[in-house]
Formats: C-alpha cells, structure tokens, sequence
C-alpha cells in the first residue's frame, strides 16, 4: 500500500513540472516578436516606400577623340566644370612623333625659302650690275655708230684719210662685240632671276604644305587633350592613368548639365513593378538630410527599372545620395 502512494507522488510532480514548463513557453511565445520578410515595406494604405540613388536628368557624356592611354586626370567627380576646360591628358607617341617631324619638316622648309630668297637677292644683284654694263656698252657703241657712220660718209667723198676711218670703222665693231657680250650676260642674269624666283615659290609651297601639315599634327595633338564641351558638373569618371582612353567611348566623362534637374532609380519586385505606371505621383524624401518631402512623379519604366524624376528645391541634394521614394500601388 505504501509503495502505491509513492508511484502516486511521484507522477503528481512530474505532471506538474509538465504543466509549469508548457506555460513557461506559452509566455515565451507571445512576448517575441513576430519575424517579417525582408522587402520593400508597404504600407496599409496602398503605399509603398522603395529606395534609390539619385542622379542627374541631364547628362552629356565626354570621351577621347584619338586612341592612346590616359596619362593624367586633371579634375574629380563631385568638380564644377566649365567649357573648354582640360579634363585629361592622353598620351599618343604615334602622335608626337609626328608633330616633331612636321616641326622637322617646317624648319627645313624654311631653310629652303631663305636659300631660295637669298639666291633671288644674288641673282638680282648680278643682273642689276649686268644691265648697267649692258647699258654702258651700248651707250658706247651707239656713240663708235655715229662717229662710223660720219666717217663712212667722209671717206666715201674722199674727205678723210684710209687710216681714220679704219680705225673708226675697228672701234665700231668692238663696240658692237662688246654689246653684244653685255646684252647676252644681261640676258642670262635675268634668267637666273626668273629660276631663283621659280625655286623660291616652288619652296614656299613646299613650306605652306609642311605648315598645314604642322597645324594638323598639332590640332591632333591638342585632340588628345580632352576638354570640357559645357558648363556643369563632373558626376561620373571611368578607367584609370595607364588605361587606354578609348574603351570607354563617349562615356570617360559624364557632365550634369543642370544639377536641380534629378531623377531616382528604382528596381522593385516584379509584383510591385506590375502596378506602377508613368504619371504617378510620388515623393521624395532624402533621410541624409532630413528635408520634408518633395513631389515628384514616375518618369518612365525600363526593363525592371523605374525612373522617378523630380526638381530639387536645394543644392545640397546632389546625385549619388540615397533616396526614399514613396507611391501609392494601382
């Protein structure tokens, strides 16, 4: 009898450690929270708040118009830029060696026209002094033709002596010798006036192409430098020194052409995404600013991307913040 008033003791208490510990973990259960799946919280009214990076509207993309590596970046993102302004060297040594042989070619081209000119200068000179001579002989012989002549008349009236007009009649023909030899000298020294100037056009032409060709060389050098073709802000840089300039196109440079003029990516769920439309209001809040809300709307819908643009009101919202963008679902 005893010993069944033992085994009835001992199955109270074991229920009653049963009993104790099921409440113990009904309490448990009711004070933990619930867990939520991660995901864009919605709100009960329709709503739903999904975040995104802003970015400028309006960007104009720079890139390089030669091929060579990038040899220096001269300004950062987050940088005003103005037109005109030098963004970064690139290196092309195809393109300076052929600067330095158009420079080349220039100097000695203009070493050819000096030469040129200088031999025009001689050439002139030579025939200035051989036109006098010419001139000189000719004045003299003109004077042996009269003075002949006057004796040829003379002598033919038995007026003057054998010997006189002999000698008038040799000094004649050396006068005329003479003449002859100053006029053919006069003659050449105008032709080698005539070739020097050929020689100097024929070099000053060979010196207007190597010029162009100097101009080209240096206007595609100075297109390895890349510039700044507006005014606005530097929100995005692609490769690195040593990179090459060209795998990047148009895009090795963007510039925000109006930095109150933003839009916020946004890539929701699928379920989501099927009920946002273009033209639905929305608003944006900046939590690393605090600001109130500002209004904006869906701008357009790409792939699983949604754009929602808006006007910033401050310059402290620039692109690459965080933004919060509430909607309200379809």
């Amino acid at each position: 009898m005893r010993g069944k008033w033992v085994l009835l003791s001992v199955a109270a208490v074991l229920a009653g450690v049963a009993v104790g510990a099921l409440s113990l973990r009904n309490r448990r259960a009711a004070q933990e929270p619930p867990v939520r799946a991660a995901g864009p919280a919605v709100v009960p009214d329709n709503q739903v708040t999904l975040s995104g990076a802003i970015r400028p509207q309006h960007v104009v993309g720079v890139g390089a118009e030669v091929n060579g590596v990038i040899e220096a970046f001269l300004v950062d993102v987050g940088e005003d830029v103005y037109q005109g302004q030098l963004l970064a060297h690139i290196g092309s040594q195809g393109l300076e060696s052929s600067k330095e042989a158009a420079v080349s070619a220039v100097e000695h081209a203009q070493e050819m026209v000096k030469r040129a000119d200088a031999a025009v200068a001689g050439a002139r000179l030579d025939q200035s002094r051989a036109d006098a001579e010419a001139q000189r002989s000719r004045s003299a012989m003109e004077r042996a033709e009269s003075a002949f002549s006057r004796q040829q008349l003379l002598f033919s009236q038995g007026a003057t002596p054998r010997l006189v007009y002999e000698r008038v009649q040799g000094e004649y023909d050396d006068a005329r010798t003479e003449f002859a030899l100053m006029d053919k000298a006069a003659r050449a020294t105008a032709d080698r006036v005539q070739s020097a100037l050929q020689e100097v056009a024929a070099a000053q032409k060979i010196l207007a192409d190597e010029n162009q060709r100097l101009e080209d060389s240096q206007a595609a050098f100075e297109a390895a430098d890349v510039h700044s073709p507006v005014d606005g802000l530097l929100v995005g840089r692609n490769g690195e020194v040593g990179s090459s300039a060209q795998e990047f196109g148009d895009n090795l440079f963007q510039i925000a052409t109006d930095t109150y003029a933003l839009e916020v990516v946004l890539e929701p769920e699928p379920p989501i995404l099927k009920r946002l439309r273009p033209g639905q209001p929305a608003l944006i809040l900046i939590p690393d600013l605090g600001t109130p809300g500002i209004t904006g709307d869906v701008k357009e819908i790409k792939g699983t991307q949604v754009m929602v643009e808006f006007d910033s009101p401050l310059p402290a919202i620039q692109p690459g913040m965080v933004a919060d963008v509430r909607l309200k679902l379809d």
